[in-house]
């Protein structure tokens, strides 16, 4: 699905940073080598590298790693050192054994993007490359809004941008279909282009699927991949978790 929008979702995205502090104190925290699962375009791994972290990012998509290899090759060369960059899927990683990580990181909504068994088989290959004593990150939006998206299918307007590279308008909308019982939200993105003087519209259609979980659900998946709960926040100020939070943000490490 991303390689079909990678050049819209950085743009969707380029005010998205109010997660940035938070990962960026949990890295200092770490003190070692980090991992991102879904680094995308590298929205993350640039501002971890500047701040000195040795990071390794992993996504599936070509054309977003891509535009990640772009934005780093801008970057002084003591950066673009310590960026480790691999196209593969977080499910079974193809990482050396022996490589370790203190933090692990799957960023917004990453973990959406998995379905039960992926999740497990994630978590499994996460625990095998994490340190002993090394935290795992998850970041997804809170699950009772999500529960709470209205089933009409109609679309609806996202975002009217301009990009600043082409100046073509880029008119975002969507529409989402809510299966409860599945716990499934599913997506379908459209994203119409207009050229500066003109002419036909450009229409990419995109099709993505969120698998939702409560809390509940997502500590039992932890617990039985072999992890313990450290934190529930419900914002990157690390405030508790609460029905009413923005986020679900969840902390965790190996159980002894």
């Amino acid at each position: 699905m991303y390689d079909s929008i990678a050049r819209f979702y950085d743009l969707t995205h380029a005010t998205l940073t109010d997660d940035i502090p938070l990962i960026l104190q949990l890295a200092s925290e770490a003190n070692g080598p980090i991992l991102e699962l879904g680094c995308g375009s590298g929205r993350l791994l640039l501002p971890l590298a500047q701040a000195g972290h040795t990071v390794t990012g992993i996504d599936s998509s070509a054309a977003m790693l891509d535009r990640a290899r772009s934005r780093l090759a801008l970057q002084a060369t003591a950066v673009q050192h310590r960026i480790a960059l691999h196209q593969a899927d977080m499910t079974r990683m193809a990482l050396p054994d022996a490589q370790r990580f203190a933090l692990v990181i799957i960023p917004y909504n990453t973990l959406f993007h998995l379905n039960t068994a992926q999740a497990r088989a994630t978590l499994q290959q996460i625990k095998k490359h994490l340190v002993g004593n090394g935290r795992l990150f998850i970041d997804v939006a809170n699950p009772i809004d999500i529960a709470s998206t209205p089933e009409d299918q109609l679309l609806s307007l996202e975002n009217v941008l301009t990009d600043p590279e082409t100046g073509e308008l880029i008119v975002h909308l969507a529409s989402n279909r809510l299966d409860t019982d599945s716990q499934t939200l599913h997506i379908t993105w459209i994203y119409d282009v207009s050229a500066p003087d003109g002419g036909a519209v450009q229409r990419t259609v995109a099709h993505g699927t969120y698998h939702y979980r409560y809390p509940h659900q997502l500590e039992l998946l932890l617990q039985e991949a072999g992890f313990k709960l450290l934190h529930l926040w419900g914002d990157y100020d690390q405030s508790p978790y609460d029905e009413t939070s923005d986020r679900l943000l969840v902390l965790a490490t190996k159980k002894e």
